[in-house]
């Protein structure tokens, strides 16, 4: 992972803003996400409160070790083989991203900027691709 200083430092920001309420954060990315592709919805529980707590914890755990990734790799890889045993294609993880970037410029307002969604897009290209490749 080579993302600058700089930009981890945005995305720790931003993240800590943008879960000041976890819960409607977990909601609106999980609303966003089903508006994006309705077939996804078949792969979540009814009672989403839950897989809600569980994205915005697993997001935070992930930002919290933005310095060192090498040692979240092998979360990473047991949540891809996780999301593939529940029926996750490769080309779900674009709409998933775009989920997540919708949420956060909504949360955000202002703050949400060009240099903060080229951070959030870089961290994400990374996280996915390293999903996918331990998927496969």
């Amino acid at each position: 992972m080579n993302m600058t200083s700089r930009k981890i430092l945005i995305i720790k920001t931003t993240w800590s803003y943008a879960i000041g309420l976890p819960e409607m954060t977990g909601e609106l990315f999980y609303e966003r996400l089903f508006e994006l592709d309705p077939s996804l919805q078949a792969m979540f529980p009814p009672d989403m409160e839950q897989q809600n707590r569980k994205l915005i914890d697993m997001i935070t755990y992930m930002v919290s070790h933005l310095q060192a990734m090498e040692n979240v790799q092998r979360d990473i890889d047991a949540m891809a083989a996780r999301h593939a045993g529940y029926g996750v294609r490769p080309e779900h993880y674009k709409t998933v991203g775009d989920a997540l970037k919708w949420v956060l410029e909504q949360r955000l307002g202002d703050q949400w900027d060009e240099e903060t969604r080229e951070a959030w897009t870089e961290l994400y290209d990374i996280w996915s691709t390293s999903m996918i490749r331990a998927a496969a």
